[in-house]
């Protein structure tokens, strides 16, 4: 006797689904789950359907991602990062929908949360935690995977975390500023962008805590908010070295290195203070080669895009399977080593 041949009505009792869902899937309209699409295939394989699944149509993966303007040279780097993933997988239909966060207030950004995860398969996001964020973003992640990137948001339901250890990021500094001040110590401003960043927050405490361990002749003054506003942390310079004359460090955890360095300059503080700070922008380097900064550390952000990315086409099934990790690494960069401009 022949044996029956599976249905798609199989495929669904077994995967637990409806028949409807089947029908998607295996016709590629979308709006289906990643582990429910990953299900279907699985069992429409084990039960031998009688068609093609290794040819199923394939439609465009729809990612939304959220970040702050690309004014700012960093998140110019990560969108660039962004625009080389959708060039790089092209072939794997893959298409990069960038967003830009209108404002600071959480309301909005909540907002905007859930319009731009409207019609997307994936979403990756670089916020500051607050609950009305958070609440979005799970109720998001209910539908869609999310990628949090560059800051954390542990507890919103994300798939996971792509970019550096900041606290690892935060020791590191410490440990340079130590070094570079020296025996004698002396008194060091923080200059952060939010304390609501995750990130900035981890970046300070790792910095605090190695210099009250390994060099206690180093003294934190202060720590001040830019708002993530480069021109603020001009005027943040100046009213640090109005109360606190005696300034040797500043490590700037956020934006405005250029800025600071303004300052320095017009206070007659240029060369003997020591400046720290993140990413290795154009600016960045030229103040290296300046001598107006010390060192960088920097997260390479086209390749914290590339992992984003990646990873949400894994969880659609478009990549296999990867060992690579998500944990980008911490790298240093003083005059001496700058990388040649490509």
């Amino acid at each position: 006797m022949n044996r029956r041949k599976s249905s798609i009505k199989d495929v669904a009792a077994a995967a637990g689904v409806s028949i409807a869902t089947v029908d998607r899937v295996l016709n590629g309209r979308g709006g289906v789950s990643p582990d429910r699409v990953k299900r279907v295939i699985e069992w429409a394989r084990k039960l031998r359907l009688d068609r093609a699944l290794d040819d199923l149509p394939i439609r465009w993966l729809r990612i939304a991602i959220l970040m702050q303007s690309p004014t700012n040279p960093f998140y110019e780097s990560l969108k660039q990062g962004f625009q080389l993933a959708q060039k790089t997988y092209e072939a794997h239909k893959v298409m990069c929908l960038l967003h830009y966060f209108d404002g600071f207030e959480p309301k909005a950004i909540a907002e905007q949360i859930r319009r731009a995860s409207a019609n997307a398969d994936g979403l990756v996001i670089v916020s500051y935690e607050h609950p009305l964020i958070t609440a979005a973003l799970k109720t998001v992640s209910r539908s869609i995977p999310v990628v949090t990137l560059v800051s954390d948001l542990p507890n919103s339901g994300r798939l996971a975390y792509v970019g550096v250890d900041n606290r690892c990021a935060g020791r590191v500094a410490g440990e340079l500023m130590g070094r570079f001040l020296g025996p004698a110590g002396g008194q060091v401003l923080i200059i952060t962008g939010m304390h609501d960043f995750l990130g900035h927050e981890e970046r300070e405490s790792g910095f605090r805590a190695v210099l009250r361990r390994r060099f206690p002749a180093c003294e934190v003054v202060a720590t001040v908010e830019s708002h993530e506003k480069p021109q603020a942390t001009e005027d943040l310079t100046y009213d640090a070295f109005r109360r606190h004359p005696d300034i040797r460090g500043i490590y700037d955890i956020s934006v405005g290195p250029r800025e600071i360095s303004q300052a320095l300059r017009k206070l007659g503080k240029a060369g003997g203070t020591v400046l720290i700070a993140h990413e290795l922008t154009e600016s960045n380097r030229e103040l290296l080669m300046e001598g107006m900064m010390d060192a960088v550390l920097d997260q390479n952000p086209h390749i914290e895009a590339l992992r984003a990315v990646e990873l949400l086409m894994r969880e659609h099934q478009r990549m296999p399977e990867s060992a690579l990790t998500l944990e980008t690494p911490v790298s240093i960069f003083l005059r001496e080593n700058l990388p040649v401009r490509e």
